[in-house]
This record gives C-alpha cells, sequence and structure tokens, in this order.
C-alpha cells in the first residue's frame, strides 16, 4: 500500500507492506486524514517521535476485514478512531476510567505508524461508528472536536466566569469558539488573520483582535474586560512565547487553560502566576460521543473550516499549504 512515511528529515510517499490485523483489530480502508498542528510540529523537527513513522491521527475510513475477536456489526461500517492504542486495562489510569492517560499508551500517527497511508490496522476498542449524516471530510473534525469538548470537561465554568479570550484560531480554536458561545461566555477572538477573526464573529464572538496590527493585545483586553483581564483565556496558538501575553490577559484568580502542543519548551513566569492565583489547566483528547453528537445535531459547524483538500501524493503540498497561508484553517488528505 501506498503511506506518507516521515523519516526525520521529510515525509515520503513509499510503497509499504499492507497491515495484518490482529484476532482483535479490524482493518479500516482510509478516505480522508486531516493534518494538525501536532502533524506540523513533527515535520518540522519540534515534536519527536520514533522514525521512520506514518503520520495522521485524524482521519475517518471503512471497516473492510476484521479479526475473530471483533464483533461482525463492524464489518462495512463507516468509522473514526479514538488517537490512543495500546491501552492496558489495568494500570492506575485504566483502573479509574482514565484510559488517554494510560502508562502503556501509544498515540496513533505520533508514537505509533498513522493513517496517512491506504490501510491502518485498528483495536476495535477505539473505532466509533460514522453516522451517514457526517461526510468523511467532516468525520477527520471527531478527534479534534473531542479534544475541543475536553477543553470545558477539564476546565469547570462558574457564575463568575463571563469572558473568555481565545488565542489562536486555527482549526481547534475555532471549535472551541463554538463550544465556548454556546455556553453563554462572551468571547474575545484574537488572531493575525482577519478571516479568521470575521469567521469568529459569524459564531457570535463579540471582541476580534487582530495581533499583527494591535500595538498591546494584553492590554486590549484589559480595557475590554472593564481593566480586569479576560475571565478565562485559552491557547491554541502552537506558539510558545504565547503564554507570556495570556498570562498578562488573564484577570487575578482567572483560568488559563494550554490546548497547544508545539513541542517545544515555554518560558512562563511563575512570579505572576503565584501572585496573582491564576489557575493554570490543560487538556488532550476528549469525548468522541459528544463530538459525533455535536456534528450530527448541527451545534459544531466545521464545512467552513477545510481551507485546502489535496491527495495522498500531494503530502509535500498539504503541509506546505498548512505553514505559508495566514488563513489557513484545516487541510484534509484524501487517500
Amino acid at each position: 500500500m501506498k503511506a506518507a512515511v516521515y523519516d526525520g528529515n521529510k515525509i515520503t510517499i513509499k510503497d509499504v507492506p499492507d497491515p495484518e490485523i490482529k484476532e482483535s483489530q479490524a482493518l479500516v480502508r482510509v478516505e480522508a486524514v486531516g493534518i494538525c498542528g501536532t502533524d506540523l510540529a513533527i515535520a518540522n523537527g519540534y515534536l519527536l517521535t520514533p522514525t521512520p513513522i506514518i503520520l495522521g491521527h485524524e482521519f475517518a475510513g471503512k471497516v473492510v476485514k476484521i479479526g475473530k475477536e471483533v464483533d461482525l456489526s463492524w464489518l462495512n461500517k463507516r468509522v473514526t478512531s479514538e488517537i490512543n492504542s495500546n491501552i492496558d486495562f489495568d494500570c492506575y489510569y485504566c483502573k479509574k476510567g482514565l484510559y488517554t492517560q494510560c502508562v502503556s499508551r501509544k498515540a496513533i500517527g505520533i508514537d505509533i505508524d498513522g493513517a496517512l497511508s491506504e490501510y491502518i490496522a485498528l483495536e476495535s476498542y477505539l473505532l466509533h461508528e460514522i453516522p451517514d449524516s457526517i461526510t468523511y471530510d467532516e468525520a477527520t473534525f471527531i478527534e479534534p472536536l473531542a479534544a475541543a469538548y475536553q477543553t470545558f470537561e477539564m476546565m469547570p465554568i462558574d457564575k463568575s466566569d463571563k469572558t473568555i479570550a481565545l488565542f489562536g484560531l486555527g482549526k481547534l480554536g475555532l471549535l472551541i469558539t463554538q463550544i465556548a458561545i454556546s455556553k453563554g461566555l462572551t468571547l474575545i477572538a484574537i488572531d493575525g488573520s482577519d478571516k479568521k477573526l470575521n469567521l469568529t464573529k459569524e459564531f457570535g464572538a463579540k471582541y476580534l483582535i487582530n495581533r499583527v496590527t494591535c500595538k498591546d493585545v494584553p492590554d486590549e483586553i484589559i480595557n475590554l474586560t472593564n481593566n480586569l483581564g479576560a475571565d478565562i483565556v485559552i491557547d491554541t496558538t502552537g506558539n510558545p512565547n504565547a503564554l507570556r501575553e495570556i498570562i498578562a490577559s488573564c484577570r487575578t484568580r482567572g483560568k488559563i487553560h494550554v490546548k497547544s502542543t508545539h513541542g517545544l519548551e515555554t518560558p512562563i513566569n511563575l512570579t505572576d502566576i503565584v501572585v496573582r492565583e491564576l489557575t493554570l489547566y490543560s487538556s488532550r483528547c476528549g469525548p468522541f460521543e459528544k463530538a459525533i453528537d455535536g456534528l450530527t445535531s448541527g451545534n459544531i459547524q466545521v464545512k467552513q473550516l477545510i481551507s485546502k483538500k489535496f491527495k495522498l501524493d500531494e503530502i509535500n503540498k498539504a503541509f506546505d499549504s498548512y505553514k505559508n497561508n495566514r488563513d489557513h484553517i484545516k487541510t484534509v488528505v484524501h487517500i
């Protein structure tokens, strides 16, 4: 089969052996894969992974073969997959139901081969059926949308939380935008792209800040919030330097939530966090069922978040389109 293989230096389309499934696995014919900031961080050498490796963890496809231990009903179903494989179901975290934190977990497309290939072998416990109302392209948003929901699963919203400042309007930021507004929060959107800022306005954002033209982003946020700062500040920029502005934009005893995974060490002002008693949250993978419901119900809109589509043979063009375009949101690769 064809696959996009990263060797630690570049991504190349290669012929690799078709995966052989275990009795507990299903073979999925991959239809569409979304490229995200984590893939870009790996390709740029910031986030280190074993190599050679097939990238891709936001994907959807169809089950074409199953092992003997897999329920026959999975055959021919349209599916997407959780990102965390190799779960042992026996460690401290698994016994608490925290399977995404299993000590044995391996992240698909990061620690082990991913979905930028014609086929992928998956443990059946990873599979989620895609309703017919969701296209394969839209289904590539299920994994990041689940992560967007996890933002608010990990960070409780109380009555004093009225304003939220969101730094970074990539795919994840625009998904969080829609969830935050549905919770009744007043959203301040910060990005360098007017196109993305205007899209958040369509979703219901109240204030837009273009970080390219704004002289002092934290000062502007403080001005918009009665000289306090935002109650909640979320980082989805993928920029290791963004936390300086994020801390400065948050009100005393406010909440900061870090979502970006750029793979680089980040300098932060711990004194400011301690003195102002800020609470720092983080989160990664989230509830797939809630994400699927969000798309099926129409509460979350994703069609307008697809910037470009490429074929697998155009994988380097796909990555370049992501890197070199400030207005870019999401690239989908068709296999």
